[in-house]
């Protein structure tokens, strides 16, 4: 197996790690790009450090170390990470950017305790591991191929889009993303097809190891924790799931980890973005179903079907929200790729799946077959200055935009991102008043003679900012703000004259 983001012939490193979860999967040999390794686990992209020494490659530029030992668990995780990357970078065409002045660091031993996270601010993500009496041994999370692919997609859209910190949907499909990650990256292996089809049988309404997300962790974690209702559950969460898109107010709220069953859906943004991960899913099965129609073999369909999903996936990442992130438009920007590729031959089976999870409505979906406004660049802008002067001539200066980011797309595309800040005053409880600075996004892609190919605003309405308000107050009543590990989804920070500004912040869990 060789996971490398360029068709063309490099320079290559084998390592042994785990292709899945360690519940699932033994140990294999996989080549990489020898510059994502380095001799000492160290590229221009990552970096792995560690309390004890860091594995260094033998002398022929290899890491082959055996399951058991820690330089194992450092590889292993450096790879996991690595894969991610490549995969997206493969299926996107450009480099992934981060969102600081890299490299990532990689913590596979960060300290005891049953998570793993993703931190802007440490520019790192951090694995960790406890002593777990259900299944008497010590259970890593740098040993989870699922959690490090989800850790790694965090760091990825981060990366994409850093202004999606605030809002139900936006920090639910954060979520959604790293379990659609780990999904796309587990597909990349032969090993993982053969043994998904020998779960399911080719039938995707089935479950096997690519639905369980990390098996091992989960069936742990849901031993031990104080919810009954999980405990026979063989896995964190699942991807097979019938969830339908509702409108998040109208859900029931819930704490995390959950409260409530596995069946019900809620606003808490991990039991919201099942909604996310399960289309993800389904969108797989779907064009499985369409591809094995012609292909020679089972595992050829899923190959194909592979493809097809990372291919549009890829692509439509260049569309979505700068900020202020919600589903339809996620939704919109996968099926306007799907209608590009191959002459839109895979449109109604990607379709089918929107529709029937309620992320879009038939009339939303047609209208992605009409084209956008003629409007074209003669050169593309180099500057800030340059980016906003632009929207004047777009006729889009009716917000206090900011240029964001300009970005490479797929196909030689520019993506030019930016966001308008907005104060919103909240109300909480008995924390008391606060405020928060949101925002609204704006989205802009060109292709490469300079045609403008879609726009995406999303302004902010009084359901955002209800939104919002509920959202924080959610927190603050359940005492989430910044914990006494100092990390939190938010915190509240004193202002001289006025109340307390609430901050969502760059960090990510489970």
């Amino acid at each position: 197996m060789v996971i490398s983001k360029s068709p063309t012939v490099r320079d290559l490193v084998s390592i042994n790690m785990l292709p899945q979860d360690p519940m699932i999967s033994k140990a294999e040999l996989v080549q990489f790009d020898k510059v994502q390794f380095g001799s000492q686990l160290s590229g221009p992209r990552l970096h792995t450090q560690d309390s004890v020494a860091v594995a260094q490659a033998d002398a022929d530029g290899n890491y082959l170390y055996e399951i058991g030992s820690p330089q194992f668990d450092q590889v292993n995780t450096h790879g996991i990470v690595a894969g991610a990357l490549a995969t997206y970078e493969h299926y996107m065409g450009h480099t992934v950017p981060w969102s600081f002045k890299g490299p990532l660091e990689v913590n596979p031993h960060a300290g005891e305790g049953k998570t793993a996270y993703y931190s802007r601010w440490d520019q790192s993500i951090n694995f960790f591991q406890w002593d777990s009496p259900s299944l008497g041994k010590i259970v890593k999370t740098s040993q989870s191929f699922d959690v490090g692919s989800h850790e790694i997609g965090h760091a990825i859209l981060d990366g994409l889009r850093p202004g999606l910190l605030s809002g139900t949907e936006g920090k639910a499909f954060h979520e959604g993303f790293g379990d659609s990650s780990a999904i796309l990256h587990a597909l990349q292996y032969d090993s993982n097809l053969r043994q998904i089809l020998a779960d399911n049988g080719g039938d995707f309404s089935q479950p096997s190891l690519v639905t369980r997300l990390a098996e091992e962790f989960g069936t742990a974690f849901n031993k031990e924790d104080d919810n009954p209702n999980n405990d026979d559950h063989p896995y964190y969460r699942t991807a097979l799931n019938e969830f339908k898109y509702a409108d998040p107010k109208t859900l029931p709220s819930d704490s995390y980890p959950p409260s409530q069953p596995e069946e019900v859906l809620t606003s808490e943004p991990h039991s919201f973005s099942r909604i996310w991960s399960g289309s993800f899913y389904s969108m797989l099965g779907s064009l499985y179903n369409q591809c094995a129609a012609d292909a020679p073999s089972q595992l050829d369909a899923l190959r194909q079907a592979r493809d097809v999903l990372g291919t549009i996936w890829g692509k439509s990442l260049d569309h979505i929200p700068a900020a202020n992130l919600k589903f339809r438009h996620v939704a919109s920007a996968v099926l306007r790729e799907a209608n590009q590729l191959e002459g839109g031959k895979y449109f109604d089976s990607l379709a089918a799946v929107m529709l029937d999870r309620n992320l879009l409505t038939q009339q939303q979906i047609d209208e992605l077959h009409k084209p956008v406004r003629s409007f074209r660049l003669e050169q593309f802008p180099q500057t800030r200055g340059g980016a906003e002067d632009m929207l004047s001539r777009l006729g889009l200066n009716n917000h206090p935009w900011r240029a964001d980011q300009a970005l490479a797309g797929a196909d030689g595309r520019r993506v030019y991102t930016f966001r308008a800040p907005e104060r919103v005053e909240l109300d909480l409880g008995s924390r008391g008043a606060a405020f928060m600075q949101a925002e609204a996004g704006l989205t802009l892609v060109f292709d490469a003679a300079g045609q403008l190919v879609s726009e995406t605003a999303t302004p902010l309405d009084a359901d955002d900012r209800a939104d919002l308000n509920r959202e924080a107050r959610a927190l603050a009543d359940s005492g989430q703000l910044v914990g006494e590990d100092g990390i939190g989804p938010a915190r509240l920070v004193p202002r001289r004259d006025g109340p307390p500004e609430y901050q969502p912040l760059p960090v990510w869990k489970d």
